[in-house]
């Protein structure tokens, strides 16, 4: 206010206005462009923000607060502790952009669209009245003295007015002006200072929360410092690894120029050694008493489709401590001819590929989503080292009740190598021990009042006696004795059955016999067919009542009594035979592994040393020997004729001895001459079984298995099972050993047929299964064989 020391309107007064109204426009043009640069300096904190929130989500995508592997793999824990931070610090940002647009630029719009405006809009209507103060003082001066009085009153009055508003308005400019110069001297200033002061709070609050982390961040450096040591240090290692499998390769692919395999045998099955086995399943038990999953073996093999095609698909296969192997099909696999990676395979106790081993842990992650692994089981399958194709080199089978993989390697160290491990591993899974359990096999020692008279008359044990074996050992079901107690008390089996070991610990299923393990492994290289190998140990779901009784009936001495007939007779006949006998000899525990595959070979392949029976005229046929055998429940002489014949006689049928009257079976005429075309007659309606209410009495078209049945011997029923007798073979009425069994009410061997396989839901030429037959006779009472019946349709 000191400008206007004196406020009459005078040239000095014009010109301290005009001065002022200068100062104020200059001053809008720099407000203008002052406010400009607030602006952009608003929209550049609010981007700034917007781009911290954006990076904080960045960081959250990439890993931090999830917990997949690769979020942890990458710190994703610690990164979210950061996310927070840089969220927080956005926050702090945003606060500064809405103080900087309340505090300077809603300021700064009102001083230039109120204050300065008001100055310019003062300035026009002091503009107005000045000219309306001329034109009126004009008017009152130019009065003549002969105006008369009421004009000169008027112009007076209006000169008057006109002198009042031109005051007004003068004043009013001055004060707009005065409150623009006044504003300006601390308008922007308090301003700017409190933006400063906004800058303060924010660059205080960051640093306090960043001082706080402070410790926690040189934490995280060093931790990421170590990582960075320990990884550096993992890359050595990995380079001397890389180092090592390459020069190993090189080993293995000079080994196989150089043609170094194991000894083979003539028909080509090679076999692991006694130290091979041992090794492997050291291994394996180490592994699981540490609770770990070792790679055995793992490499690249060509595995042959089971398409019409047969092409070859390369296919990464990993051999554990588990005793399980697995490939691994990947979508980009290259058929055999093009061109391959390098496929080396790892040896025992590597761990390259050890992420995958674990099948505890393969629940189905993605990436073994995308591999597609298959598990292949070892344990009931035999390992060839053959291929259906004979002109195919250096392959190998893998034999398995499923399904056969026909497998190629790329040189031939590779394949003894892949042969041998996987043989020591199905021995070693065969051999392991378990926690000592209750055995199956002691429940056919349990007391039953149904008893077979006729079983104990050739020496077979009933299936559920209280008395057990033939040597007249008992054993009281609440005593608990282990398998391999009860069957090496049998006479023979305290030694192998072929080279004599002690103490051996798996059997042949079908031969009733005992083997030391490396005996078994030529066993089951023999195939299922010839012999069917399993555990004593291992195997305990395999040892039913019914396979104890048979072992019981048969052990080591009397099987070797006629598979090593000719060895056990003084006076050798002579002959071209007498010289391919005495060229066979029996072998040691000690001896190579060669030998006793060419003694097991010659013994059970070719039937070298069995003594057939000689071929009289007079003697009945051998068909009608064994029915008889069945009927008398003669297990020794069925088992010794099928060995001894030179022809299939499991499938033997009653038409096939009809000559003999056995049920007074009496014979239709136009049967008699056994070529006309059977028809299918529903048993209902047959008057043999109407007229007795027997199905038995009709025995046209059984099968041994159908008389096992009627006789009531499931130690016969097993006998003829293991050599391979057909289950669902039917009689003259289309009934199987189920139909007869379920007609007799014989409950008992209703449920082992059925769980060895039998079919329920065969008709039989009436029409009806199994199931129906039994509720045409009434309700069933045995509720286990009504659920095995329903559950098997």
């Amino acid at each position: 206010m000191g400008a206007f020391i004196k406020l009459d309107d005078s040239p000095m007064f014009q010109k301290q206005i005009f001065s002022l109204e200068q100062t104020a426009d200059e001053l809008k043009n720099r407000s203008q462009r002052l406010y400009k640069g607030c602006k952009k300096f608003m929209a550049a904190l609010g981007e700034a923000c917007n781009e911290d929130i954006a990076f904080a989500d960045s960081l959250e995508a990439f890993g931090g607060g999830q917990d997949d592997p690769v979020s942890v793999s990458i710190g994703g824990p610690i990164i979210s502790k950061f996310i927070n931070a840089f969220r927080e610090l956005a926050t702090f940002k945003e606060l500064l952009r809405s103080q900087v647009e309340h505090v300077l630029i809603d300021r700064m719009m009102h001083f230039m669209t109120v204050d300065l405006q008001d100055a310019k809009e003062s300035r026009g209507r002091f503009d107005k009245a000045i000219s309306a103060y001329d034109q009126a003082r004009e008017k009152f001066v130019s009065l003549k003295k002969s105006t008369r009085g009421d004009i000169v009153a008027e112009l007076e009055e209006d000169l008057h007015n006109s002198k009042s508003a031109f005051e007004k308005s003068r004043f009013n400019l001055v004060n707009a002006l005065m409150n623009v110069e006044r504003k300006k001297k601390h308008e922007f200033l308090e301003s700017i200072s409190a933006i400063m002061d906004a800058h303060l709070r924010y660059f205080k609050l960051g640093y306090d929360m960043l001082s706080h982390m402070e410790p926690f961040i040189h934490q995280v450096l060093t931790y990421a410092q170590q990582s960075k040591e320990l990884a550096n240090i993992e890359q050595d290692k990995l380079a001397k690894r890389i180092q090592e499998f390459r020069t190993q390769a090189e080993l293995d692919s000079l080994r196989a120029s150089s043609n170094i395999e194991p000894s083979a045998r003539v028909d080509g099955i090679h076999v692991v050694s006694m130290s091979s086995y041992k090794k492997i399943e050291a291994i394996m038990q180490s592994a699981a008493a540490n609770g770990e999953v070792q790679t055995i073996k793992q490499g690249y093999l060509f595995k042959r489709s089971s398409n019409l095609r047969g092409d070859w698909k390369r296919r990464f296969f990993v051999l554990d401590s588990l005793g399980t192997l697995y490939y691994y099909r990947n979508k980009g696999t290259d058929p055999m001819g093009s061109s391959h990676l390098y496929s080396g395979s790892a040896e025992l106790n590597s761990g390259v590929f050890s992420r995958f081993r674990t099948r505890h842990n393969r629940s189905s992650s993605r990436n073994e989503e995308c591999l597609g692994c298959h598990t292949i089981e070892l344990r009931t399958s035999t390992i060839k080292m053959d291929a259906d194709d004979t002109d195919l080199r250096l392959c190998f089978r893998i034999i398995s009740p499923l399904k056969t993989y026909t497998l190629q390697a790329e040189n031939g160290a590779d394949r003894i190598d892949w042969v041998n491990k996987m043989r020591g591993v199905i021995a070693s899974l065969l051999n392991s021990h378990f926690l000592q359990q209750r055995h199956p096999g002691e429940k056919y020692m349990e007391n039953n009042d149904s008893s077979s008279g006729a079983s104990a008359s050739c020496g077979v044990p009933s299936l559920d006696s209280h008395s057990s074996s033939e040597d007249g050992m008992q054993i009281n079901r609440t005593d608990f004795i282990s398998l391999s107690t009860v069957l090496r008390e049998i006479p023979g089996n305290d030694i192998c059955a072929e080279c004599s070991a002690p103490d051996p610990d798996w059997a042949s299923l079908n031969l009733g016999i005992l083997l030391c393990i490396e005996c078994s492994g030529v066993h089951r290289n023999l195939g299922v067919h010839i012999s069917k190998v399993r555990s004593l140990t291992l195997d305990v779901k395999v040892w039913e009542p019914t396979i104890l009784d048979l072992f019981h009936a048969l052990g080591n001495a009397y099987s070797n009594s006629i598979w090593e007939g000719r060895l056990l007779v003084e006076n050798e006949r002579v002959g071209e035979s007498s010289a391919m006998v005495t060229s066979i000899t029996k072998p040691c525990p000690k001896d190579a592994i060669s030998q006793k595959e060419k003694y097991i070979h010659a013994k059970y392949v070719e039937k070298l040393l069995v003594i057939r029976d000689a071929n009289v005229s007079c003697m009945p046929s051998c068909s009608t020997r064994i029915w008889q055998a069945v009927k008398a429940h003669n297990l020794r002489e069925v088992y010794r004729l099928i060995v001894t014949s030179d022809t299939n006689i499991l499938n033997t049928i009653f038409d096939d001895v009809s000559s003999v009257d056995f049920y007074n079976h009496i014979h239709d005429a136009q049967d008699d001459s056994h070529k006309m075309k059977r028809k299918e007659y529903d048993p209902a309606a047959c008057q043999r079984i109407g007229d007795s209410n027997e199905p038995g009495n009709c025995l046209q078209g059984c099968s041994l298995l159908h008389l096992a049945c009627h006789c009531d011997n499931p130690v016969m029923l097993e006998l003829l099972l293991q050599f391979g007798a057909d289950i669902s073979m039917r009689d003259f009425h289309g009934r199987t050993p189920l139909h007869h069994c379920i007609s007799t009410g014989n409950n008992q061997l209703a449920k082992l047929l059925l769980r060895k396989g039998a079919g329920p839901s065969i008709k039989d030429w009436g029409g009806l299964s199994a199931l129906e037959r039994a509720m045409e006779i009434g309700s069933i009472t045995d509720e286990e064989l009504f659920i095995m019946l329903a559950e098997c349709r």
